[in-house]
């Protein structure tokens, strides 16, 4: 019972409301931003195929859909490669292992620069059997190559953009993120009206505008490392075939839904044409509006999970479990409620979302409607679902993340498929998402109880040695309950007097700093986190405050607090003063 109450957000017990609010904090804010983010290649899609259709008609989507599978396939690449290093990327900077981290980074940048060049050499010598191979018929074929050709030659910058955008995330920075990727949507459009409307360029303008977008993208991205609050800077390093064989497994569970979708999409189209030549028509076009439309429910369950992925592999480097399962518990809660939220409207806007896709067919209509209905219901179901395939992925559970994934995307979606499609239509097919997310959901709970995920993070993800940590409000009142506090701490550790003397001045030092110069004048609450940890005889002290832009070591104040800020740098075995998630992060060894 508790393993299920643990899924649905809470361990039965009333959270620390401080404990957790560093976590919560973080998820909020990067799930805006990536919510944003993954929303605006979504519209960036839609309104793509919208102009493609009004400016070169049918012909036009009919070569943007051939060419779907290879923007799939991208996707693939890099969310494979960049999901799974960043991961590590961000384990390594909540260990405060900067080398470390700029190691993988590198690494994984090379890695998918690399996979891009080979990809567009062997596609370009081969772009003609890859365009039939997609489904170019004989007369499309020369569009298709026009098309094709332009994006075939970028798809380094297609996965090195993909890549960056998590790494950019990963270093704090959410907010460029979903930037760049309005700065995609923003050039698109513009060079899309410039290239077909007023120059007549046809095919190779959509594509050209696309290409050009994602390099805008990428080069919006690269100002992050001009930042001097970056903790990653932008370089190459040779990977080894270990580093790209554990990026993948890492990335595998995310990355591979997109070529999975592409695969069912192609089987099921064929299922549906089947029928009588109007029938099956029709309920292709209703497969697509309900493809399309899923995108938009899909967008904010991947930020969600993107998000969580990247606040959860930083805390587990910190070795803090329990903001780790607030942060899914928290992540859970949230796309529960949008998925009902989103299913409802769907369910209620049924019948008007068709008919403004076109699709008016009087008799049709009613059992189209009753297929998206039903479809709608996945919808409230699917977003726990891709929540949980992220947060197995960055604890470590690589093997369940790509167990479900292949299941929900692939396995029960075509045995559904065969089973329902070819007996019920296009109701046939909404039955088979609603019984793919179902089945998938009773699995996460089955593996929630029986495979003891809370007692596998505690394990983990705790520090083996002894630990203190505290909450405190900024404030004066704070000072005199922390002393107390550390004091009590030294007295039953046996700290030496150095290493208690160093342990004060530091926390003290701080605190009142923050208050002189961080926080003017406000109603919000902000809180410091102290942490000592004992290791093997060394102290490791970790303080994190959410003042946004005060830096206490930035030598601000009379002489007195510069000289103390100063010999706290000198005297420690180790300092790092960082900006990480959205938080200031001291680290010291004394």
């Amino acid at each position: 019972m508790n393993d299920i109450i643990l899924l649905l957000g809470s361990d039965g017990q009333e959270e620390n409301y401080m404990e957790t609010n560093y976590a919560k904090s973080a998820y909020r804010t990067f799930l805006f931003w990536g919510v944003c983010s993954s929303l605006g290649v979504t519209v960036s899609t839609l309104v793509d195929a919208t102009l493609v259709g009004n400016f070169i008609g049918s012909t036009g989507l009919a070569v943007a859909n051939i060419a779907t599978p290879v923007f799939l396939l991208y996707l693939l690449m890099g969310i494979t490669l960049g999901g799974g290093a960043g991961v590590l990327i961000g384990k390594k900077l909540g260990e405060a292992d900067l080398k470390g981290a700029n190691r993988v980074f590198g690494s994984v940048l090379s890695a998918g620069l690399i996979t891009g060049v080979l990809f567009a050499a062997a596609s370009l010598v081969f772009r003609s059997a890859l365009c039939s191979l997609l489904g170019a018929t004989p007369e499309l074929l020369p569009q298709a190559l026009q098309y094709l050709t332009v994006v075939f030659a970028f798809a380094p910058i297609y996965v090195v953009y993909n890549i960056l955008s998590i790494a950019v995330r990963t270093d704090g920075a959410p907010k460029l993120a979903a930037i760049s990727s309005a700065g995609v949507i923003v050039t698109n459009l513009s060079l899309d009206l410039l290239f077909m409307k007023v120059l007549n360029w046809g095919l190779v303008g959509a594509s050209a505008s696309l290409c050009i977008a994602e390099t805008v993208g990428t080069l919006i991205l690269l100002t992050h490392f001009w930042n001097k609050q970056a903790l990653l800077s932008f370089h190459f390093h040779i990977p080894t075939w270990n580093e790209i064989k554990e990026y993948v497994e890492n990335g595998f569970g995310v990355g591979s839904a997109f070529i999975f979708q592409t695969v069912v999409m192609l089987v099921f189209n064929t299922m549906l044409l089947k029928e009588n030549s109007e029938n099956g028509t029709f309920s292709v076009a209703v497969f697509g509006v309900i493809y399309t439309m899923s995108t938009i429910p899909g967008a904010m369950f991947d930020g969600a999970g993107a998000a969580a992925s990247t606040v959860i592999s930083i805390l587990g480097g910190e070795k803090d479990w329990k903001g780790m399962l607030a942060v899914y518990h928290d992540g859970l809660r949230i796309v529960a409620a949008a998925g009902m939220i989103m299913a409802l409207f769907f369910a209620a806007g049924a019948k008007n979302i068709l008919i403004f896709f076109g699709l008016n067919d009087g008799p049709a209509l009613e059992t189209a409607a009753a297929a998206f209905r039903i479809y709608a219901l996945s919808v409230a179901l699917a977003g726990v679902n891709v929540v949980t395939t992220s947060f197995w992925q960055t604890i470590g559970k690589t093997r369940y993340a790509s167990g479900l994934s292949v299941l929900r995307n692939f396995i029960l979606m075509l045995v559904a498929g065969f089973l329902l499609i070819e007996k019920k239509g296009i109701v046939g097919l909404a039955l088979v998402y609603v019984i793919s997310e179902g089945v998938c959901l009773l699995l996460v709970f089955a593996i929630q109880i029986f495979g003891k995920i809370k007692d596998y993070i505690k394990e983990k993800y705790s520090f083996t040695n002894r630990v203190f940590e505290e909450y405190y409000p900024i404030e004066e009142g704070s000072m005199e309950k922390m002393s107390q506090n550390l004091e009590g701490l030294c007295d039953e550790w046996e700290l030496d007097f150095k290493q208690s003397f160093f342990i004060h001045l530091i926390v003290e030092e701080l605190l009142l700093n923050i208050m002189k110069f961080g926080i003017g004048e406000t109603d919000k609450k902000y809180y410091v986190s102290v942490k000592v940890m004992d290791n093997n005889g060394e102290c490791i002290l970790r303080i994190r405050d959410n003042v946004n832009s005060y830096n206490p070591f930035d030598l601000r104040g009379d002489e007195v607090d510069r000289a103390v800020m100063e010999m706290i740098k000198k005297k420690a075995k180790y300092y790092e003063y960082q900006r990480k998630l959205v938080f200031n992060y001291l680290y010291v060894t004394i």
